[in-house]
């Protein structure tokens, strides 16, 4: 009588074709997880960016006489994020050295008192762009800070036939604000390449 042995449990070539497919599959759902956060980023960037426009956009409109006066007219790269206004039109807190210990508090300057210069438009564009200077802490920080390698341009594009009494320049009644930044995409593996995207969200605002 013969006998026959059957196979039992798995091959070597088997296991090692389970390890590649397993494997295989780990690095795919890995992959896929680093384009999710990938994508969280740039929707959360893209949140920022359309937040930042549209708060310069209600500061331009809540000062009209200095929208108009073109003060609003400014390029971010232009500006001195270093030194602060000289009048701060917020509130604002010196952050005390030493853990425990309470900072002053400054009340927010009036802005009003010289429409030649237009105060409240020169700290509207520092703190759009700018974080608050070291040692000095207001009621929030600069929402650009979020963003990498921001730019933000604010361009009169229309004009009146109205002529300012305090620049003695037409008076601005529509203006584009852009907002530009880059985005970097994540490795996907040691071999493959940093990739860089420019991105910009931009919002025409006019006056009455």
């Amino acid at each position: 009588m013969q006998l026959r042995n059957k196979q039992t449990g798995f091959a070597m070539i088997e296991v090692m074709v389970t390890v590649v497919i397993i494997a295989i599959a780990i690095s795919g759902m890995g992959l896929l997880l680093l384009r999710a956060v990938q994508g969280t980023q740039d929707s959360a960037q893209l949140s920022q960016g359309m937040w930042i426009v549209q708060d310069y956009v209600g500061r331009i409109r809540a000062n009209p006489e200095g929208a108009r006066g073109s003060f609003y007219v400014m390029d971010s790269n232009d500006l001195d994020c270093d030194t602060p206004p000289t009048l701060l039109c917020a509130d604002t807190h010196k952050q005390a050295s030493g853990l425990g210990k309470t900072g002053s508090r400054s009340a927010a300057a009036d802005c009003s008192v010289n429409p030649a210069t237009n105060p409240m438009a020169i700290y509207d564009n520092w703190m759009t762009t700018c974080s608050l200077h070291s040692g000095i802490s207001g009621l929030y920080d600069s929402p650009a800070n979020f963003i990498a390698s921001k730019r933000l341009v604010s361009e009169c594009i229309t004009t009146s036939s109205r002529v300012s009494t305090v620049t003695n320049l037409p008076d601005c009644v529509e203006y584009r604000i852009t907002l530009s930044w880059k985005t970097k995409q994540r490795r996907e593996s040691s071999e493959s390449d940093e990739r860089t995207y420019d991105n910009e969200y931009s919002a025409v605002v006019g006056l009455n």
